[in-house]
């Protein structure tokens, strides 16, 4: 495996992101792993988190953007850090923006806070992880509607590598609907094979585990 991917997966658990036992999805269904993004919650975790996705797009993308948008609110200090890291890590100065879930009325009126978007601009939207794509749906035509920009890509920690409403992974259905590439770090199947022997983040699923995981991915993924 990429020594990024691995990486990161120790990271995923760490940070306590990343667990493993008995959870129910917002739409009822009962899975055996969670993926909580609210416990990047210090400056060290979302330091650190900024440094993989800049290393990411640095490695995947290149340079040819010129701004991160972060839908409020978990990708408002994603889109800070990002754009922080890629400065000290890679020396690149870009752009960051994110939204207001309410149109300001005064002082800096509006519901952007940030770098101006403007014709032309090349904007890669960062996200936590994508499940319904409900913000997506919402933000991506936003922005369209704002200028004539191109939406270079969407880059998100973990694909959790489920169907949609069609025999394709939600992440896909989602990305083919609004005309955007989503680009993970990480997915599912990286997670969990790599878990599933020694490992550098001190935690083995055991085989029960590994059992639950493998019926979940058979009865739901992709």
């Amino acid at each position: 495996m990429d020594s990024r991917k691995s990486r990161f997966i120790d990271f995923l658990v760490d940070a306590g992101a990343l667990t493993f036992g008995d959870f129910v999805t917002k739409s009822g269904r009962k899975t055996p792993y969670f993926i909580n993004t609210g416990r990047f919650d210090t400056g060290k975790k979302i330091f650190e988190l900024g440094k993989h996705y800049a290393a990411h797009i640095e490695q995947n993308i290149g340079s040819d953007y010129d701004l991160l948008f972060g839908p409020a609110y978990k990708g408002v200090p994603l889109a800070v850090a990002t754009a922080s890291a890629l400065y000290a890590q890679f020396g690149r100065e870009v752009g960051y923006c994110f939204d207001r879930k309410e149109e300001k009325s005064h002082g800096d009126k509006g519901k952007l806070v940030g770098y101006p978007i403007s014709d032309g601009s090349k904007i890669i939207l960062v996200e936590d992880v994508i499940t319904a794509g409900t913000t997506l749906k919402e933000i991506v035509p936003f922005l369209r509607n704002i200028a004539d920009i191109t939406i270079v890509s969407v880059v998100i920690a973990v694909n959790r590598c489920e169907r949609g409403s069609s025999n394709i992974g939600a992440v896909e259905e989602i990305g083919a609907e609004l005309g955007v590439k989503i680009d993970p770090l990480v997915t599912v199947h990286d997670i969990f094979k790599y878990l599933s022997s020694d490992n550098e983040s001190g935690l083995v699923l055991d085989a029960q585990m590994q059992k639950r995981l493998e019926q979940y991915i058979s009865d739901y993924g992709v």
